[in-house]
């Protein structure tokens, strides 16, 4: 039986944000016992907000006195072994109770911590107390702490004069005791950023410099270690408020410490700071645009002014399985031999999706998914060259009858097969901050992308009867955790990579050093890697990736460049799809192939281009009429003229797993995708 948890949630003036806390907290895959809310003297509505969230949230009222205080009068309420923390505008991933009280039975264990959605560090597994000296690794809306060891040690210090370091003050105490201070290497807490060092970077010096003036007296630590933590407090402080100078509280504040510590390095920050803020400013413009190009923020929607928030870079990092201590094994791509094919074979995936505004913000309002009903149009073409193609079906569309009807019928009529596209602003559980960046599935920490790959699993297969076997990122977003997760569920077959194209400006994963070739991830031959066919062509063709990265790419395409180096037969990146592709190129791309050993194809469209306005390639019945007759004089092509043959992505993977023991052998293995064209999908 797992040991009862706490929450404790102070909260001044939070009603605004108060509601997302308590149903991260209470919507826990191992439930909580109880959440103490402690209104620190609100005037807002932050008690009402608390009241409608059920009997397992407690209200306690208290004179307003600070967030040690409220935290301390929280605990003292509290009935659980362990007391979490979590601040009113914090969010907690669904399982972080559960992976943190994997700790909880080893009883020289006192403190837990887990990793925040907006850092990339990675904190070592156990801090000591020299380790949490040298640098804050807990935040407090990640810590797990026992509550008899927070009761022996008088919690968090009520010392104003602590505000905002007090938590670091109590993780010291805590190791400084002998307990043992874990972390669970998962991000598991949503934190929200506030205005930053700029709001009172004084204060906040006075508070850090005070905390080790009373850690030094209490715990008698030597006097140089005080001293040269005093000093690396003063420089970090001083550089974020450098960076910060465009606000006059960040410039007062250089100017007082030279006048206070005078010296060169003083002195030049205070200089820097007053002299030349414009030429900073104009730096921290330009780091700002930067990074929202990185990381989408342009897309990000305000439907729901909570998620608008702190969508600033993360680091999309390989991370252990919380399901096993393998460690995930080996990601990267070992070539399966796809040249020793007798016949060329061709694949047809259909991304069966939402209806969307293809130039709008990502959104999580209710989907329409009105075009499915429409994809017996293309059928006609598809029986009569025994094309089977598999409908990578996303969230709304296994979610809505109206999305799932018109698939059962054809599935039923073994018309076609049932995959998995994972969309992740439409997808729950909604925990991620709603972004560009976030759109790419593998940008998301592994514990999130697992929930959610698990819960379009299940819908899947609740909506057709059977686990789906193939799987896409949507917006091709594979990330350095995805292979571990579909091995996990039973996938067979991935098909996430678009080579020879970068989505990295906006915050994706760059494809340019991979090919159409299928490949195995890992050393078995459990998951095949069935990239989307696009190809270069043209003179420049042979430079592969140095000609790419010259042309496709926004300076390029907004000059004019990669245009004219297609026209001039230069260099021209093809993908095989009848959405914008026209069918000369479509047949160029595919005797180029050919020509180069390639023998399996991925043709690929969006399921609302059969419904005229549904994608900007197809916006009259015209251009449907038009879309149905390339499909049709491409399977003529392929099967007449090439003599290859139209299978399913199953008979692809069975065919290469035929082949005799060593034909996928001899070629270097090419590294896992760890990280996408101006248009949103």
């Amino acid at each position: 039986m797992r040991p009862a948890v706490s929450v404790i949630v102070p909260a001044f003036n939070a009603g605004r944000h108060l509601g997302r806390a308590l149903e991260s907290a209470l919507n826990q895959t191992v439930p909580v016992l109880e959440v103490v809310v402690v209104d620190d003297g609100s005037t807002d509505d932050t008690v009402a907000v608390a009241a409608r969230h059920g009997p397992n949230v407690k209200i306690v009222s208290k004179p307003n006195g600070g967030p040690a205080s409220a935290r301390n009068l929280g605990a003292r309420h509290a009935n659980g072994e362990w007391l979490a923390m979590l601040d009113a505008d914090d969010w907690w991933y669904p399982r972080k109770n559960e992976l943190q009280l994997r700790h909880s039975n080893d009883p020289d264990i006192g403190l837990s911590h887990c990793r925040l959605d907006h850092r990339p560090w990675h904190p070592p597994n156990e801090l000591t107390f020299e380790g949490l000296w040298e640098r804050n690794w807990i935040s407090n809306s990640s810590a797990l702490i026992r509550k008899t060891v927070f009761d022996d040690l008088g919690g968090f210090t009520e010392d104003k004069d602590l505000i905002s370091v007090e938590d670091y003050n109590l993780w010291l105490r805590v190791a400084a005791a002998g307990w043992r201070v874990v972390a669970a290497p998962h991000v598991l807490v949503h934190y929200t950023q506030g205005i930053g060092i700029s709001a009172d970077p004084a204060r906040l010096l006075r508070a850090s410099l005070y905390n080790v003036d009373t850690l030094e007296k209490r715990l008698n630590l030597p006097a140089e270690m005080a001293e040269r933590k005093r000093e690396t407090i003063r420089a970090g402080i001083h550089r974020q408020a450098l960076r910060d100078c465009e606000h006059q509280t960040s410039r007062d504040f250089l100017r007082r410490s030279f006048h206070e510590n005078p010296g060169l390095g003083t002195a030049a920050r205070a200089a820097l700071g007053t002299l030349a803020a414009p030429a900073l400013r104009i730096r921290r413009d330009w780091e700002r645009r930067r990074m929202a190009r990185a990381t989408g923020q342009i897309q990000v929607t305000l439907e729901d002014p909570r998620e608008s928030e702190y969508a600033e870079a993360r680091v999309p990092v390989h991370e252990q399985p919380f399901w096993n201590t393998d460690g995930g094994g080996d990601t990267g791509l070992r070539p399966a031999g796809a040249s020793a094919l007798p016949v060329p074979l061709l694949a047809t995936t259909i991304d069966a999706e939402e209806d969307f505004d293809w130039h709008g913000p990502f959104v999580r309002s209710p989907s329409r998914v009105a075009s499915m009903r429409s994809q017996h149009k293309a059928h006609r073409v598809f029986e009569r060259y025994g094309v089977v193609p598999v409908y990578l079906a996303d969230f709304p569309v296994a979610a809505n009858d109206e999305g799932r009807a018109p698939l059962r019928e054809l599935l039923a009529s073994g018309l076609c097969e049932v995959g998995a596209q994972l969309h992740p602003w439409v997808n729950p559980p909604f925990v991620e901050v709603i972004s560009g960046r976030n759109s790419y599935p593998g940008n998301l920490p592994m514990v999130l992308e697992h929930d959610k790959i698990q819960r379009l699993t299940g819908a899947l297969e609740d909506a057709f009867g059977a686990a789906p076997k193939i799987y896409r990122a949507g917006r091709y977003g594979y990330g350095p955790n995805t292979a571990a997760i579909l091995r996990r569920f039973g996938y067979q077959v991935d098909s996430s990579i678009m080579p020879h194209w970068d989505y990295s400006t906006q915050g994706g994963p760059d494809f340019r050093a991979y090919s159409c070739e299928p490949g195995w991830i890992g050393p078995g031959r459990e998951i095949l890697e069935m990239p989307i066919s696009v190809g270069l062509t043209g003179h420049a063709a042979r430079l592969g990736r140095t000609a790419a990265s010259a042309l496709f790419n926004r300076y390029g395409e907004a000059l004019g460049l990669t245009a004219a180096a297609a026209r001039l037969g230069v260099l021209e990146r093809i993908r095989l799809t009848p959405e914008g592709i026209a069918m000369p190129e479509a047949k160029r791309l595919v005797r180029h192939m050919l020509a180069h050993g390639h023998r399996v194809f991925v043709l690929t469209y969006h399921s609302p281009s059969l419904e005229p306005g549904g994608t900007p390639y197809v916006r009259t019945a015209d251009d449907l009429t038009r879309f149905l007759a390339w499909l049709e004089e491409f399977y003529d092509f392929f099967t007449r003229e090439i003599g290859g043959e139209c299978v399913t992505w199953a008979q692809v993977r069975a065919a290469l797993l035929a082949l005799p023991p060593g034909t996928d052998t001899g070629q270097a293995a090419v590294p896992g995708p760890t990280g996408s064209p101006s248009q949103r999908r």
